[in-house]
């Protein structure tokens, strides 16, 4: 009866051993899938500084180009533009007619933020704090926003926590889909399955501040910012990178808020450590 007793135990045993270890093996690599996608809060710190020090042998810039005004997401009129910055927040900015005659200029340097229409002879200057250029582009977005990308720069804001997520928006998109959803290195568009992750940036209250969007090789290819109460206020597409002088500068980009209004700008000509007199951000009345 023992014998018997043991040799039909010995089956369940061998059951129960192979079950174990097949659910131990599922879960090592449940764990292992799970692992790959961590991010610790040292990793998002090293990300953030990174970021920070991007370009930062780099103090002016000076370059031509179009920029195309957009209504949901659809272009309503493109034109030419002109630019020329200096680190940290000095810029101007001038649009033209398709006849190169000025129309409007905008400028920061640093005191006081000056805009002009040439056409109907308005100017204006103000305090530049807190200012943001919507009368300008459409879009609420700083100036020194503006700068930072124009340098190729990510702008970061003051944050108290951070936090990661994936992001599932490019899952399942065909290829041709993402030359308008994804940063290009060198004009040459990045495509497949790639593992993206969204860094994301919070206030002392928890509210979403930032997210910064990632490919696999750590690359920036969109950014948005909300205000402090988690509202979206705009969204940065870097579409196209290229480099200049060892610079990684942005070749084509979009600036979009949460009704699809914004504005494309594709850098056609761009000069690194131009020389640039400060007097030209200075505007006067025309």
């Amino acid at each position: 009866m023992n014998g018997s007793t043991q040799n039909m135990q010995l089956p369940t045993i061998l059951f129960i051993c192979i079950f174990f270890i097949s659910a131990c093996t599922s879960l090592s690599h449940r764990i292992s899938e799970e692992s790959t996608g961590y991010h610790s809060p040292s990793e998002a710190k090293a990300i953030i500084s990174i970021l920070k020090s991007q370009n930062h042998r780099l103090k002016t810039i000076k370059g031509v180009g179009r920029i195309s005004f957009l209504e949901s997401e659809e272009k309503e009129m493109t034109t030419r533009i002109a630019w020329v910055a200096s680190t940290p927040d000095k810029i101007r900015i001038t649009l033209s007619s398709v006849s190169g005659h000025p129309m409007v200029s905008a400028a920061n340097d640093g005191q006081w933020f000056y805009f002009v229409s040439h056409a109907s002879g308005d100017f204006y200057k103000k305090r530049p704090t807190n200012f943001n250029m919507k009368r300008f582009f459409s879009v609420s977005i700083k100036s020194e926003d503006i700068v930072d990308i124009l340098f190729g720069r990510i702008p970061v804001v003051e944050y108290d926590s951070t936090d990661f997520m994936e992001d599932r928006s490019l899952k399942g998109r065909p290829d041709k889909d993402f030359e308008s959803a994804e940063v290009s290195f060198l004009n040459k568009d990045i495509k497949g399955n790639k593992n993206y992750s969204v860094l994301v940036l919070k206030n002392k209250w928890g509210n979403i501040r930032e997210k910064i969007y990632l490919n696999d090789r750590q690359d920036v290819y969109k950014i948005e910012m909300f205000d402090s109460t988690g509202d979206l206020v705009y969204r940065l597409e870097l579409i196209r990178m290229q480099e200049i002088k060892s610079y990684r500068v942005p070749y084509r980009l979009k600036v979009l808020n949460d009704d699809g209004a914004g504005f494309q700008l594709d850098l056609d000509r761009y000069w690194a450590d131009a020389k640039v007199s400060t007097s030209v951000f200075t505007l006067t009345p025309p």
